[in-house]
């Protein structure tokens, strides 16, 4: 980047301190937009219930009625029940705007499922690569931005999507194990397991203009 190309004995100067952080800022903005406009739109639907099970233990559990579902690219992806912890934002930015673990949960329970589906072995989901299962997740992301369910913001969407392909997160992709929740927990559906912590309808969600 050439207006970070200075000697390392020069001195920081506020003028240059602000020339550098200019630049930053729009290298940032620059590709922040790039992502944004080559992410595709696709499309939610149905129902998303999380229910608490103890303190940091969530799961999800498919709404008997009207199963939270996403298509983009002409496929549906329908999670079935598992445990989550909605986006794995670090609690430290837990209070920065957009950057809540619930901040855009539909999208992030579906990215929760590719992983679940990944360390099960589940063979309808065999051809999800992990950097495809990051843009899923981008792509569900600006979906809610676009249909006016959460504001547009690229620089959120292009920072979520550069940490769920981080080293960190192929680690996970690779070596977490399969861990559902037990059948014996899902057997009655007008007993689901654990308290009822959030209802998102996503066809009741009043609208903004994106």
């Amino acid at each position: 980047m050439k207006c970070l190309e200075r000697s390392a004995a020069a001195v920081m100067t506020p003028t240059r301190l602000m020339l550098v952080m200019l630049c930053l800022i729009a290298q940032t903005y620059g590709c922040a937009h790039v992502i944004y406009e080559q992410t595709k739109i696709g499309s939610f639907k149905g129902a998303l219930d999380i229910h608490w099970i103890k303190p940091d233990r969530f799961i999800y559990v498919p709404n008997k009625d009207d199963p939270l579902r996403f298509t983009v690219s002409g496929r549906t992806f329908e999670p079935r029940a598992m445990y989550t912890d909605g986006g794995s934002i670090p609690r430290l930015f837990w209070g920065v705007p957009n950057y809540s673990p619930w901040g855009y949960a539909p999208a992030y329970i579906i990215h929760d499922w590719l992983f679940d589906a990944h360390h099960c072995g589940d063979p309808e989901y065999i051809d999800i690569s992990f950097e495809r299962s990051a843009e899923i997740l981008a792509e569900g992301i600006k979906t809610l931005m676009e249909t006016g369910v959460a504001p547009r913001d690229k620089t959120t969407l292009w920072s979520i999507f550069e940490a769920v392909k981080s080293s960190v997160a192929l680690s996970i992709w690779e070596t977490g194990s399969c861990d559902r929740p037990a059948l014996k927990l899902l057997e009655d559906p007008r007993n689901p397991p654990g308290e009822l912590l959030m209802r998102i309808d996503i066809n009741a969600i009043p609208r903004r203009k994106p």
